[in-house]
């Protein structure tokens, strides 16, 4: 963000040399990146500086010159007096209401707009001292209507937009969504195709401007413009995003509408605008405003413990200061004596937030303006710290190993309630003659702890397939959490475990968690499948889990840690599931105990691979496991890995037949292979699984 001090003068009395200026913005926040001349209309240098600030997207109050202006003031410590502009404006008799209308069909997207009308303007080169303003701080003059627009979206950080009233279909604005297919040509003189998710102002007829991005070039004011109709209206932030990112057009109005803008300021930057026009370009301004909407502030008081202050920045400020420092930075606050309760005498701060503070929402808040006011430097600094440090436990760095690794698989995490009806616990009963356990209490639908997370895991997959707008059919999601059942003894305790499951749309992304994991918590661990049926997944397509790991004399060797299968018709049902869901259901502690935290790195490889695919034809009952192992204990010289791709059947290929298709990457660490070399080992590979499973190569 550039400002000029000369402009920042209009507001700031004394103004501030750059120098000091810029120390002040660096201690509150606002690091200043460099400081210019200005340059001025004709290439001449102008007596001001010109500050370049980074400025953060929370702080969208510092995006304009008053802005910057009233936090200098705050930061002079009562050495600056800050003053917004003086605005005053003269209508005629005409209502604005008679020569325009307003309509929002998406009041969520655009909670307020407003239009202005202003009547017999000349349109023309701009006055001197705005092109230099303007010019100043890196913006192009257009014309003297335009031209203060922009002016006051960097006076006031409210961005605005003036129409050719005459080239408005019907003379009206109507704010909705783009139809399926439509156009609009810009004021860049590129055409942008738009679709339904997408704001726009129109006319009766057309789409006349991309809201709050940029406006079209057929009703821009050109000085063939004697009539303009001035906008000024508040946006959504994320469709103003959604929509700069999607076109790829970016604006000075999107940046600050996208960020979130003071929602009082439309009104005032609108008389502001048409304040200017009359003075530069003339015209007469209809009576009144025609405005749709909610332009009124969040109403937030928040309250400031002395003590707490003190606590967190190690030093105390008094009443006198805080008030000073927050009046100076727009709040109303007033000190409060409590009263009981607490120590005799002791004080609290309730301060009301401005409008234009959108990034203060909580008592640490308070405290970060009036430190910050105060000066970092204030803070004391110890000679020396003491902070035990320990290693992280084992346990907990397997548990983050584990979640980390589910989510970069593309897995969200998802926390569920414990308690679930009886009906959707019971088919989950894993172990022979068990039952769940019963809550004491009635009028819950939820009446029993779940035996399973995989229920609670299909329910949200529910969720996520009716949601509006077509839901999201492939959620794919886990959790890790603790289940319980009562065992065949009825005289043993509740069995507790702790247990990780996960849900997708099919058995490939769960299956093929498994060797990450293992991969991940230990080199030498395997997890594999061998199939079994269980009751709630599809017979033949389910499977037992099995771990098996070398660990230095600790952790399971081929133990069964879970269950991996495709859901049964009967539970897609129950659910209300429109597309085939698979679960995983898994032991968290048996995973915990292979875990062994030893870095590995591996190289890069230096010299590119060669991947061939291979679809061959084989008898359904062969496993993958058993194609994967066969063609690793070929020892093939090039080898590197074989990836499982996908699994196909038809009537074309038979009954009891399925075709495989499976990649296999060659690479040599110390050279380029040849095609000539791969083409033998992949005969060989193919010749392998003729021999061991009467594979068939698919033409």
């Amino acid at each position: 963000m550039k400002i000029a001090l000369d402009w920042i003068a209009e507001y700031l009395n004394p103004t501030p040399a750059a120098e000091l200026a810029a120390d002040a913005l660096m201690n509150a926040g606002l690091p200043v990146e460099s400081i210019v001349d200005a340059i001025g209309g004709g290439g001449a240098k102008a007596a001001t500086k010109v500050l370049d600030i980074e400025v953060t997207s929370n702080r969208t109050d510092c995006f304009c010159h008053v802005g910057l202006a009233r936090e200098l003031a705050a930061l002079s410590g009562g050495g600056g007096v800050f003053a917004m502009p003086r605005i005053e404006i003269a209508e005629s008799t005409t209502p604005a209401s008679s020569l325009t209308s307003v309509t929002v069909d998406d009041p969520e997207n655009c909670p307020y707009y407003s239009a202005r009308v202003i009547r017999n303007v000349k349109v023309g080169a701009s006055p001197e001292w705005l092109r230099r303003r303007l010019e100043s701080i890196g913006l192009r003059s257009i014309n003297n209507v335009v031209d203060i627009t922009n002016y006051v979206l960097m006076e006031l950080g409210q961005p605005l937009h003036v129409f050719d009233y005459d080239q408005l279909a019907g003379r009206r604005i109507v704010v909705r969504k783009a139809r399926a297919g439509e156009k609009m040509l810009a004021i860049d003189a590129k055409e942008y195709a738009l679709d339904a998710s997408m704001l726009v102002i129109a006319d009766a007829n057309k789409a006349v401007a991309i809201a709050g991005v940029m406006g079209g070039k057929p009703t821009e004011v050109t000085e063939k413009t004697t009539t303009i109709l001035l906008e000024s209206a508040r946006f959504d932030p994320l469709s103003i995003r959604t929509t700069s990112r999607a076109l790829g057009l970016k604006s000075d109005a999107s940046y600050r509408y996208e960020r979130g803008i003071d929602p009082t300021m439309a009104e005032t930057a609108s008389r502001r605008a048409a304040q200017l026009i009359q003075q530069i370009a003339g015209g007469d301004l209809a009576h009144g405003v025609v405005a749709v909407g909610n332009a009124a502030a969040r109403n937030i008081q928040l309250a400031m413990r002395f003590d707490r202050y003190r606590k967190i920045i190690g030093v105390p400020v008094t009443p006198d200061r805080a008030i000073a420092i927050l009046t100076a930075l727009g709040f109303t606050p007033r000190i409060d004596k409590q009263i009981g309760g607490g120590v005799e005498g002791s004080e609290k701060l309730l301060a009301h937030v401005p409008s234009h503070r959108l990034d203060v929402e909580r008592e640490i808040d308070l405290i970060e303006e009036i430190a910050r006011v105060v000066g970092y430097s204030h803070v004391p600094t110890l000679d020396r710290v003491s902070h035990p440090v320990s290693s992280e436990p084992p346990e907990e760095k397997a548990a983050r190993t584990i979640l980390q690794t589910m989510t970069q698989a593309g897995f969200s995490e998802a926390v569920t309630v414990t308690f679930i009806p009886e009906s959707d616990g019971k088919p989950f009963l894993t172990d022979a003659g068990s039952s769940l356990i019963h809550l004491q209490h009635a009028g819950w639908k939820s009446d029993v702890i779940r035996p399973s997370i995989l229920p609670s895991l299909l329910a949200v997959r529910q969720t996520n397939q009716n949601l509006g707008g077509g839901g999201t059919q492939d959620a794919r999601v886990f959790e890790k959490a603790e289940v319980a059942l009562q065992p065949a003894d009825k005289k043993s305790p509740p069995l507790r475990r702790r247990m990780l499951a996960a849900v997708a749309s099919d058995l490939a992304s769960l299956t093929g968690l498994l060797p990450l994991l293992a991969d991940r918590l230990n080199v030498n661990a395997k997890i594999g499948i061998q199939p079994k049926d269980f009751p709630i997944f599809v017979r033949g397509a389910s499977a037992e889990v099995l771990l098996s790991a070398n660990v230095g004399g600790g952790g399971d060797q081929g133990s069964v840690i879970g269950r991996v299968g495709l859901f049964t018709s009967e539970l897609q049902k129950k659910y209300d599931l429109r597309n085939q869901v698979a679960g995983i259901e898994l032991d968290w502690d048996a995973l915990i105990r292979i875990f062994v935290p030893v870095r590995r790195a591996v190289a890069v490889p230096r010299f590119p691979g060669i991947k061939r695919d291979l679809s061959v034809v084989i008898d359904e009952a062969v496993r993958w496991a058993d194609v994967h192992a066969a063609l690793m204990e070929v020892k093939l010289a090039s080898l590197a890995s074989v990836d499982f791709v996908t699994t196909f059947r038809s009537k074309e290929i038979g009954t009891g037949k399925k075709s495989l298709t499976l990649t296999l990457d060659f690479r040599d660490p110390a050279r380029t292979l040849k095609s000539e070399e791969v083409d033998a080992q992949v005969q060989t590979a193919i010749q392998t699984l003729a021999n061991k499973f009467h594979a068939v190569l698919r033409a």
